[in-house]
Formats: structure tokens, sequence, C-alpha cells
């Protein structure tokens, strides 16, 4: 991991933190790239999803600024769905 000192389960949180009040969900099944799930609200039921960061690339806090930003685009760029109350 390229940020310093910083473990994966303190970058999970701030990664978390900086995403509320949506639901996030970060994995790093092989311990080199992150795969983030940023749902809407607490539903991850329309969720986008991110994979392949590597983690090489996240060097500083400005790094994940911009991982934040990138996600809440990519979602932004989704289709709402809206539920109809009968």
């Amino acid at each position: 991991m390229s940020l310093i000192g910083v473990s994966m389960l303190e970058m999970r949180q701030i990664i978390e933190q900086a995403c509320l009040p949506d639901r996030c969900e970060i994995s790093c099944p092989d311990g080199t790239t992150l795969t983030i799930r940023l749902g809407q609200g607490q539903s991850l039921e329309q969720a986008v999803t991110l994979s392949g960061i590597s983690l090489q690339s996240l060097n500083n806090c400005r790094d994940l600024v911009n991982l934040v930003g990138q996600l809440h685009t990519l979602r932004g760029k989704q289709p709402k769905m809206i539920k109809a109350i009968a």
C-alpha cells in the first residue's frame, strides 16, 4: 500500500466516511487492487462498481478524494429508478 502508515482498515474507513450518507462496500481480494460499490442511500440494489483500483495509485489524501469523486460521477451518470407508490 502506498499510503505509508495507513492500514487497509483505515483506508476503507476513510473512503466509506467520504461516501456518507450513501452505502459504500470496499473489497481488496488480491491485496493489490480495490473494488468499490457505491449505492444510493443505504441500498446497494442499484450500486455502481469501480474495480481494478491499484493500491499503488493511492499515494495521498488527494488521490482518495479524486477516487471518491470518480465514484460520485459514475453514480451520477447512472439512470435513476423511480418507485411508484400505489
